[in-house]
């Protein structure tokens, strides 16, 4: 069954372990079993034989004829799976440049893929402009910046990151908060020419003042921002854009000024991914919660959602006697209860389960194609 539809989506482990590389086959297969194409890719590199830190063998993506991927030249050498090349790109990684193939014989793949967003958008119009389907980036929680390109991502989480069911119940529910963080107003005409350099923005959305930091806000520059606001620029329903990564020191120093002067403004970051890859995301929460308290506000420009959550409950058991790890797991039925309680999207186990309902749940927020008229590759 053909579909004319298209969807970026992103697939993000908050560990090693945690069941990304089982979500995205489980992906996969499923939408083979439908009959709709997808390409395949990662942000970064993603494709260890052993796991560097437990010793313990990792599950590969098995490919088949016709499935098309993206990855670095080294990684179409150490595949065991067969491609024809398509596509070659200018994309560079430490792997060699990417290419698009189509595999030629079923095997294990190894993907490396692009780790900047632009480039994961040139990578994205070269899947639009071949056809349409499910755009899948595979990546990690620690190098998730790029899948703001995204409509969307699936985060894997479970034991591995910590066997503390309630503490993994917590993280994972405010890391569905944070990217639950609304629009702010006039959003869209905000992210038209969206400033480069942290701003104060009117609500007529005219530039009051900057400060000359984009890319990193730390600890000295938020007392700078700080500094600025307090010196009486600040006027209500007023905009403070954040365009880069947010430190936690540096946030923490925006919250406690919050707290102080009761600004009545919004606090806007680019998108939510920004904040999941500054550092922890309960006290991010903590802090960006007791701004909401203080009569501020808090939005993106650019809304990333989080489409739902796959738990493993395998986690690596350092044994102190024999100085290894070995297979350990906590009661999945307590996990996937627990952590559907802390949000509102859904959470699968995907091994038990199947990824029927995960895959519906995608479809859902799939496009029409826009593309030009398909390649055809024979």
């Amino acid at each position: 069954m053909a579909i004319s539809l298209e969807i970026r989506l992103g697939i993000a482990g908050t560990a090693k372990n945690t069941g990304k590389t089982t979500t995205t086959a489980a992906i996969i297969d499923e939408l083979r079993e439908r009959g709709i194409p997808f390409f395949l890719t990662s942000i970064g590199y993603d494709g260890e034989n052993i796991d560097n830190i437990t010793g313990l063998p990792k599950p590969k993506l098995r490919v088949e004829p016709g499935d098309l991927v993206a990855t670095a030249e080294k990684c179409l050498q150490v595949s065991t799976a067969s491609y024809k090349v398509l596509t070659p790109t200018n994309i560079r990684t430490p792997l060699g440049k990417i290419s698009l193939v189509q595999v030629t014989k079923p095997g294990l793949a190894v993907t490396a893929g692009p780790n900047k967003s632009a480039e994961v958008r040139a990578l994205a119009q070269l899947f639009r402009e071949t056809g349409p389907g499910v755009m899948i980036f595979d990546g990690a929680l620690n190098r998730i910046a790029p899948m703001v390109e995204t409509d969307g991502f699936i985060l894997a989480t479970g034991a591995a990151r910590t066997p503390d069911i309630p503490r993994l119940a917590q993280e994972t529910g405010l890391i569905w908060r944070i990217t639950g963080l609304p629009a702010v107003p006039k959003a869209l005409r905000l992210a038209e020419q969206p400033p480069a350099v942290v701003s104060l923005i009117s609500k007529d959305l005219t530039v009051i003042k900057s400060w000359p930091v984009a890319s990193l806000i730390g600890e000295n520059d938020a007392r700078e921002v700080v500094a600025g606001l307090a010196a009486g620029y600040v006027l209500a329903d007023s905009y403070l854009y954040i365009p880069g990564i947010v430190s936690e020191q540096a946030l923490l120093i925006l919250s406690s000024a919050f707290q102080q002067y009761k600004w009545p403004i919004f606090l806007t970051f680019a998108d939510p991914i920004k904040l999941l890859v500054s550092g922890n995301p309960v006290v991010y929460y903590t802090f960006l919660d007791k701004i909401l308290e203080a009569g501020g506000y808090v939005g993106v420009l650019k809304r990333v959602p989080l489409l739902a959550v796959t738990i493993n409950p395998f986690y690596p058991d350092y044994r102190f006697d024999s100085k290894t790890y070995q297979p350990a797991f906590v009661d999945f039925m307590r996990l996937q209860l627990q952590v559907q309680k802390n949000i509102q999207a859904p959470v699968y186990n995907v091994v038990r389960q199947g990824a029927k309902r995960l895959v519906d749940n995608i479809l859902t927020g799939a496009r029409p194609w826009e593309g030009p008229a398909a390649m055809h590759f024979e």
